[in-house]
């Protein structure tokens, strides 16, 4: 039997092969024949996956109606032109398939069925569509002569997918931005790779003109350039989706971006670049006022619902923007506050001068060689430029004194730790700022100050900056002594390791200076002194 035998009667080329199980429908295997009473057009036609039938040359033998409605075929036209015109051409990922790779192609030249593959295609005057897709080779006599190919329309959901991921990558993202220009340029970097969308930028007002200005953008940026004209104006000029955005806060969607006369003066270059559709979302940033355009290659691909979707995700985005500028702003206000505590501290104390910023900075080079994370560094470093702010209740003439303390002098010297811990807190400084200052003099075996903490009952800043603080001032003078040098400092630390000081901060600390570490002062390491 052949297939132009078969007359094109789906009927009795479907039922005629025993081994499509995984090409049609999950109940086809049940009703190979129609339920009784049921013809066979009208059950081809109740199945709810659309069912297309091929021949050996990719003409359509036969559709039911769940593909007719799936390419809202109108009366006046033909059935199998326009199925016809249906090619799945995009990869789960987004990515174009090659001509050679398509479905129905691909299993008619190798006989290999496909189950259940997401891809997506453009249906004529709706834009793409995403399916989940069977296809089976139909052999006559062991001969190949058509492809059934059958699907359901899953567009809603994988478009909820992908703002789904896009939602998701974003919100890892904010957890540890620093930076707001960070924050939007990784934006319109989601929008590309994880929402599948060929260009996205953040435009912003520029010029007295009426200008906007690229300041983040990703994916076919050649767009933007070449006089890209967009303008916020009221002019004709401005009223392209971008520049309406713009000017009237408003979110603009433009579906039809090679047809609507209204964007006469953009089809050409939209046509250059295949964009087909475009968004423009008003971001109203906290200095001034924003526009985040998404272009897409598919004619009406931002519908109603995908509008909403992307409008909440991106508003919702930008208060994050607001609120690590917040942060930014109130991490600023601390350095500040501890810059002018440690000022006041030297001031006091000549001899000191420097002395809490060069702990601070052998802390954290410490704790980067521990490694720890990022924010507990700059926190170690911000606890060691203030970890001696108490000694602004010591009389001057005691820190300054030459001579021997007594044991009285010695146990007002003791107090500034607890001065500064007080200090500390009731500025409102983050953890563990002020617990360091409390600290910072205790010491493994319990033989420290204030509290006599021992071993992991100190916590570990202040068990790193206390290391610190002692390999820098031995290497500075002091009005009781000369400077005994980064060699001495060293040995002192490890000749303590495991009873004054933890051993893992003290194995850290020469590890730092072995690397080259030194003081603002200019002290260099005699590496060949450390073992």
């Amino acid at each position: 039997m052949t297939w132009r035998e078969l007359g094109g009667d789906v009927k009795s080329t479907l039922t005629a092969f025993s081994d499509l199980e995984g090409s049609l429908p999950s109940d086809w295997n049940d009703h190979k024949h129609p339920p009784l009473g049921m013809d066979f057009r009208s059950f081809f036609d109740s199945l709810a996956e659309g069912m297309v039938v091929y021949n050996a040359v990719g003409e359509v033998i036969d559709a039911n109606r769940s593909a007719v409605e799936f390419l809202d075929v109108s009366p006046d036209e033909t059935l199998r032109d326009k199925i016809s015109g249906l090619v799945f051409t995009v990869s789960k990922d987004g990515k174009a398939i090659d001509s050679l790779d398509r479905p129905g192609y691909a299993t008619f030249r190798t006989g290999k069925s496909i189950t259940a593959k997401i891809m997506g295609g453009d249906v004529p005057g709706r834009g793409l569509r995403w399916v989940s897709l069977n296809a089976r080779r139909l052999n006559v006599d062991g001969e190949p002569v058509g492809v059934v190919i059958s699907f359901l329309d899953i567009t809603d959901k994988r478009k909820s997918e992908l703002a789904v991921e896009m939602f998701m990558d974003l919100n890892r993202y904010v957890v540890n931005a620093t930076d707001e220009a960070d924050l939007l340029q990784h934006l319109t970097d989601t929008v590309v790779k994880v929402g599948q969308y060929p260009l996205a930028w953040i435009g912003v007002a520029s010029g007295a003109e009426g200008g906007i200005e690229a300041i983040h953008s990703s994916g076919d940026t050649d767009y933007l350039f070449d006089s890209m004209p967009s303008w916020w104006g009221s002019t004709e000029s401005g009223r392209d989706p971008t520049g309406t955005a713009l000017r009237t806060g408003v979110t603009q969607v433009a579906n039809g971006l090679a047809t609507d006369p209204e964007f006469d003066s953009w089809r050409d270059r939209a046509a250059q670049f295949k964009f087909a559709s475009c968004i423009a979302i008003p971001l109203f940033l906290t200095r001034q006022k924003a526009v985040l355009t998404i272009y897409d290659r598919h004619i009406s691909a931002f519908n109603e619902v995908t509008v909403e979707r992307l409008t909440r995700i991106f508003s919702e985005y930008v208060f994050a923007t607001a609120h690590v500028r917040s942060i930014k702003q109130l991490e600023s206000t601390v350095e500040g506050t501890l810059s002018a505590l440690a000022l006041m501290t030297e001031t006091r104390d000549p001899y000191t001068a420097g002395h809490q910023n060069h702990v601070g900075a052998l802390g954290e080079a410490i704790a980067k060689q521990l490694g720890l994370n990022s924010k507990l560094i700059t926190l170690i470093r911000q606890s060691g430029e203030v970890h001696d702010i108490g000694k602004i209740a010591v009389p001057a003439e005691i820190l300054t004194r030459p001579g021997r303390l007594s044991p009285l002098e010695f146990e007002m010297i003791k107090r500034h730790t607890l001065v500064g811990a007080d200090i500390l807190s009731q500025a409102s400084l983050p953890w563990p700022i002020a617990e360091v200052a409390l600290q910072h003099h205790e010491r493994m075996n319990g033989s420290g100050y204030p509290r006599g903490l021992p071993g992991s009952d100190i916590i570990l800043p202040a068990r790193i900056i206390a290391v610190a603080d002692v390999v820098e001032a031995m290497t500075q003078h002091r009005p009781y002594r000369p400077a005994l040098g980064i060699d001495r400092a060293i040995a002192e630390v490890s000749a303590g390791a495991g009873t004054l000081f933890d051993p893992e901060v003290v194995g850290a600390c020469l590890a730092v200076f072995e690397s080259g570490f030194t003081f603002e002062s200019g002290d260099e390491v005699d590496r060949s002194r450390i073992e």
